[in-house]
């Protein structure tokens, strides 16, 4: 059997940042979504579980608190709209 490591924390930042990001004003296209994602994700702890290959990754409670990753996108949706990466 394969195992595939997965980090949750990418799942509450991704639906964060979805929720979150047009309310800041930033840009929401997928280049400055993905800057936002990987600075958010550089500054939290992960949380790393193995689930078998193939396997849907089990669904993080609604009400876990987000705070913390709510803050540190508010502080890169700042970053990134003042030097985005567009081409």
């Amino acid at each position: 059997m394969k195992y595939k490591l997965l980090n949750v924390m990418e799942e509450r930042v991704m639906r964060a940042i979805s929720d979150t990001l047009p309310q800041l004003g930033c840009c929401t296209c997928d280049r400055c979504k993905a800057d936002v994602a990987a600075y958010t994700l550089s500054r939290i702890t992960p949380n790393y579980i193995l689930i078998q290959e193939g396997e849907t990754a089990p669904v993080s409670a609604e009400n876990e608190d987000d705070t913390e990753i709510l803050q540190i996108i508010v502080q890169a949706a700042d970053i990134i709209s003042a030097n985005p990466n567009h081409n």
